[in-house]
């Protein structure tokens, strides 16, 4: 695992916030952001775990479930116990998008469901709330910087 840089995450939450914070916001980069959320969605429904990961930027962030990882291989290590599951369904929807007046940092915020069959043959249900931060590449393609997940209590 990769040890995180708690001072650049704090500058990229920081600028996050800030620069997303009021502002004029082109309607194209909110959608494309918004696009850019759904897509991942896609590639995560058909590829399992490289779908995941092929979203994330290379020193891109997850926080989930108690662990916080940094790196495609890293981040592919914390997930893929759960996409090697063949029951294991996770799906989301952004309800929010922002992107910041330079048009190469935003976020979006919605609602994940988690689906699987657990060891007594009943459907396991996780959902919660998650913010992505998004940082546009050199490429101009959207990759994730940040994914944070937060359960619902049960």
């Amino acid at each position: 695992m990769h040890v995180i840089n708690w001072r650049m995450l704090s500058a990229t939450i920081g600028f996050a916030a800030c620069a997303c914070a009021g502002g004029a916001n082109s309607v194209d980069n909110q959608e494309q952001i918004m696009e850019a959320d759904l897509a991942f969605g896609r590639a995560t429904a058909e590829m399992g775990v490289d779908g995941w990961v092929s979203y994330f930027a290379d020193n891109g962030i997850q926080f989930q479930g108690g662990g916080i990882v940094s790196g495609h291989a890293s981040i592919r290590a914390m997930m893929e116990p759960a996409f090697a599951d063949s029951t294991y369904t996770l799906t989301w929807e952004p309800v929010l998008a922002e992107v910041s007046e330079s048009g190469d940092l935003g976020y979006t915020v919605g609602r994940f469901e988690s689906r699987r069959v657990g060891a007594d043959g009943e459907p396991v249900v996780g959902t919660g709330s998650y913010v992505t931060i998004w940082r546009r590449d050199t490429d101009g393609t959207w990759k994730v910087a940040l994914a944070i997940a937060n359960p619902d209590e049960n």
